[in-house]
């Protein structure tokens, strides 16, 4: 399934290197060592490819260039 940033709830950034994720909310700045997670209106028109982690909690893995745990709005 693939939905579009603006139709999701971003909860989380999962780091590239498996080490764990940025949840949303974290303060960003130019030397952070992940994407911007503290205004995630940048990704409203971004595709992703939405598939399931949790039917219980209705939590996604949302790909595109980067990777998120999401929720469907």
């Amino acid at each position: 399934m693939k939905k579009l940033g603006k139709e999701l709830e971003f909860i989380s950034f999962v780091r590239r290197d498996g080490s764990g994720v940025v949840p949303v909310g974290t303060p960003w700045n130019g030397e952070s060592d992940h994407p911007k997670t503290d205004d995630m209106n940048y990704l409203n028109e971004e595709e992703f490819e939405i598939n399931t982690i949790s039917m219980t909690y209705k939590t996604f893995i949302a790909s595109g260039f980067n990777t998120w745990v999401v929720r469907l709005k």
